[in-house]
């Protein structure tokens, strides 16, 4: 099963689409094009192992997550599809020596994100990720809230630093108000790095 149902249900709902890489172009970056409006001071990310300009499959597992969360992960999959670059595919748990990011829930303290990524990267190459889900602050926001986080957790694991514009997905902060929807600048940092 590539998605759960919770998950299915909720994409569904929101009538999210996605679209081919030949309806978008391909995944194929212009000589010398760097990404955009990134902050200089975050830490670098590396890509998933791809041939350049090819739709790259991450799994995402979600064995274990709460209904809400599993939901909000399949709704964020959706969202990260739209790219020709990526193609999240929600599981329970990852094939083997598939390209595989584990998302976790766990209760934290007040003082802790409401959300990280962090990867095994060797010689400049993802080799495995795990986004944890900070349930304590989460369950405080609302969907629209969580799912932003979620989005921009999934945006680390797809290789994407923290951009500079405060009401980009991928700024360092998310709250209710972030709009969740990754933008155009967004799907072109994912052509830099993957084409």
């Amino acid at each position: 099963m590539l998605i759960t149902v919770a998950a299915l249900v909720a994409v569904l709902a929101v009538g999210v689409v996605t679209r081919a890489p030949e309806e978008t172009g391909g995944c194929t970056a212009p000589p010398g094009a760097v990404q955009q409006d990134v902050d200089p001071d975050d830490s670098p990310e590396a890509a998933w192992p791809h041939t350049p300009g090819e739709r790259v499959v991450v799994h995402v597992a979600v064995a274990g997550l709460p209904d809400r969360y599993a939901a909000l992960v399949g709704e964020a999959a959706g969202m990260w599809a739209r790219s020709p670059c990526v193609e999240p595919a929600v599981v329970d748990a990852c094939p083997a020596g598939a390209n595989c990011s584990t998302v976790v829930a766990r209760e934290r303290g007040e003082d802790d994100t409401d959300g990280e990524s962090d990867s095994d990267d060797r010689g400049g190459v993802r080799r495995s990720n795990t986004i944890t889900l900070n349930t304590a602050l989460l369950d405080e926001e609302s969907d629209e809230g969580a799912l932003a986080t979620i989005v921009h957790e999934m945006g680390h694991t797809f290789g994407l630093v923290h951009r500079l514009d405060p009401d980009s997905v991928m700024n360092a902060e998310t709250d209710d108000s972030t709009d969740p929807v990754p933008d155009a600048i967004d799907f072109a940092n994912l052509v830099v790095v993957y084409g």
